[in-house]
């Protein structure tokens, strides 16, 4: 049985250091071959290897260039003629700038909004107390499929909702890259509130975290 995987205990990174010994909780001793030789083919279907080609020239780059101008090369490096962009309707005035960037690039751009067709939470069948019964909820599934009818071949997510951006990507066609994770209370900086977990945003997770806690003690 594959041990726990626990990499973020590691203060060694030997996965990274050919010159260091990895921990004995590494989690690299209980890779069997069967996996590497499956990962292996894997890399090696055509879509993937120009994924990850086109990942290793732009991440070449990463500690120069903005993540803009990487979803930009990336869409490059990946061949894409049309691309698409699945955007928060809250952020459609940095999804005009990215549209414009793209197509001074030379890219066909297809964008759609996430409350298309302005479902209630009662069209899906959804019961959030917290939701509000007329607030017009996102559509992420029909934004995948609308992307796929287009045929693009590329999808950039900015600003899709924690979950939604999981069920978009669970439909689309195109490969999905993320520009923007929407987090308004941090001006869209997520790693803001790790690097201050022990300070300006201690309270706001305990809470959070001890609210699940204990729901899950029930």
């Amino acid at each position: 049985m594959m041990s726990d995987i626990a990499c973020e205990s590691c203060r060694v990174v030997a996965c990274e250091h050919l010159d260091k010994t990895a921990p004995d909780f590494c989690v690299q001793t209980s890779i069997t071959k069967e996996m590497h030789d499956e990962a292996l083919r894997l890399y090696n279907e055509p879509e993937n290897h120009l994924i990850m080609e086109s990942a290793a020239i732009v991440s070449a780059e990463t500690v120069n260039s903005t993540r803009v101008q990487d979803a930009i090369k990336f869409a490059s490096c990946m061949g894409a003629s049309l691309v698409g962009i699945a955007t928060c309707t809250a952020m459609l005035r940095e999804t005009r700038i990215l549209t414009e960037l793209l197509r001074k690039a030379g890219f066909e751009v297809q964008v759609v909004g996430c409350k298309l067709e302005s479902n209630m939470k009662a069209d899906l069948n959804i019961g959030a107390p917290s939701l509000a019964e007329d607030s017009v909820i996102c559509n992420p599934i029909m934004q995948a499929l609308l992307l796929n009818d287009a045929k693009t071949d590329l999808n950039i997510l900015m600003g899709i909702c924690v979950g939604h951006d999981a069920l978009f990507c669970k439909y689309s066609n195109a490969p999905a890259v993320t520009l923007v994770a929407k987090d308004f209370m941090t001006v869209h900086n997520p790693c803001s509130v790790l690097y201050a977990a022990d300070s300006v945003y201690k309270r706001k997770l305990e809470k959070t975290i001890g609210e699940i806690a204990s729901a899950k003690g029930e």
